[in-house]
C-alpha cells in the first residue's frame, strides 16, 4: 500500500512510525501541539501539522490526502478527576473521509493484573488503573464507530534514548517489592512495523497485541543488565512505600504481572520481530549509545 498516513499525536513512537512509512516512500503528517516538535517530525521525513485538539479545523485541508489514520494521542485526566480524549470527536470530524483504516493505540493496562498467567488479545479486560479503565471505554468507543476502526496495544515501548539501561543509568530505575512482577516490552521499531501492518493489512474491528515475545520478571531483567552492562544497582522500594509515593497509574504499571502472547497478531498481519526479546532488544540499544549511557552514570554519580 502507498496511501498517505495522518499520525495524531507524534510523539516517541509516532516519530518512528512517521520514518519508516516517510523514509519508506508513503506520504505522512503528523500532528503536534509545538512549533519545536514540528522540526522532529520533519526530520523523520513527515509534513508536521500544528493541532490542538480543542479545535480540529487544521485537519481539514488534509480531506481527500489522508487514506489511514493512526492515534497516539493517549487520554489525559482533568482536574476533576475525569477522563479527556479526543478520539471520538476526531473519528466524528472525519468521518466523511472514505478512510481505509483508523488505527487506535491503546495500551496494556486495559488488562490488569493476572498475576502471572497468559494474556492475548481475546483476554478480557478488568483493568485496576485509572487510566487504564479510561482506554477501556476508548476501545468500545473506537470499536463502535462507523470508520474501519482497529485497536494495537502496545506493551512497555522502549528505544534509542528511552530504556531501562537509561533509567539505571541515570538512577531513576525503582525495583518494587524484589521485582517479582511479570512485564511484557516493545521495541518501538517493532511497534511502528504492527502499526504498519495493521493500516495495510488490518481487519476493521480487531484488537491486536503490540509486545514481544519474552515476559520476564523485572527482577530478572535488572539483574542481567546490571550483570552485562556494569550498571549501577536499581532503587529498591518496599511495596507498602510504592503505595504511597506512586499513582495507581504507575503502581499498577509497575505491579501488574502477566505474560503476554501476541502470536496471533504477528500471524494475522504477516510480522516477523526485529528484536523478539528485551536482550536482543537492549544489547542493540547497549551498542549504538554505549557513550551516552555512560555519560548518564557519570553524571549520577557526580551529583
Amino acid at each position: 500500500m502507498s496511501g498517505t498516513i495522518l499520525i495524531l499525536g507524534c510523539g516517541y513512537a509516532g516519530c518512528e512510525l512517521a520514518q519508516r512509512v516517510g523514509f519508506g516512500g508513503r506520504p505522512v503528517f503528523g500532528t503536534t501541539r509545538s512549533d519545536q516538535r514540528s522540526m522532529v517530525i520533519r526530520s523523520r521525513g513527515a509534513e508536521p501539522v500544528i493541532l490542538d485538539t480543542s479545535d480540529l479545523s487544521p485537519l481539514g485541508r488534509l480531506r481527500g490526502r489522508v487514506e489511514a489514520i493512526v492515534n497516539c494521542i493517549p487520554p489525559t485526566m482533568e482536574r476533576d478527576g475525569s477522563w479527556e480524549d479526543p478520539t471520538i470527536r476526531i473519528m466524528d470530524y472525519v468521518s466523511s473521509w472514505d478512510l481505509r483504516a483508523f488505527v487506535y493505540v491503546s495500551s496494556t493496562s486495559v488488562y490488569g493484573d493476572h498475576e502471572g498467567g497468559r494474556v492475548d488479545e481475546e483476554t478480557p479486560c478488568e483493568p485496576q488503573s485509572p487510566r487504564g479503565q479510561a482506554r477501556v471505554q476508548i476501545e468500545r468507543d473506537v470499536l463502535g464507530h462507523s470508520l474501519p476502526s482497529m485497536v494495537v496495544r502496545p506493551s512497555g515501548i522502549y528505544g534509542p534514548g528511552r530504556s531501562q539501561l537509561h533509567r539505571l543509568a541515570s538512577g531513576r530505575l525503582r525495583l518494587v517489592n524484589g521485582g517479582p512482577y511479570i512485564t511484557n516490552r516493545i521495541h518501538v521499531t517493532d511497534l511502528a512495523s504492527i502499526l504498519e501492518a495493521a493500516i495495510d493489512r488490518g481487519e476493521p474491528g480487531s484488537t491486536y497485541l503490540a509486545t514481544d515475545q519474552n515476559p520476564t520478571p523485572q527482577v530478572e531483567v535488572i539483574s542481567a543488565l546490571e550483570e552485562r552492562y556494569g550498571l549501577p544497582a536499581a532503587n529498591p522500594l518496599s511495596l507498602a512505600e510504592a503505595r504511597v509515593r506512586m499513582s495507581r497509574d504507575v503502581l499498577a504499571m509497575v505491579t501488574n504481572s502477566k505474560r503476554l502472547d501476541p502470536s496471533r497478531t504477528l500471524e494475522s498481519l504477516g510480522v516477523q520481530l526485529r528484536y523478539p526479546d528485551w536482550s536482543s532488544g537492549l544489547a542493540a540499544i547497549w551498542r549504538h549509545e554505549e557513550a551516552e549511557i555512560r555519560a548518564l552514570m557519570d553524571s549520577t554519580d557526580s551529583t
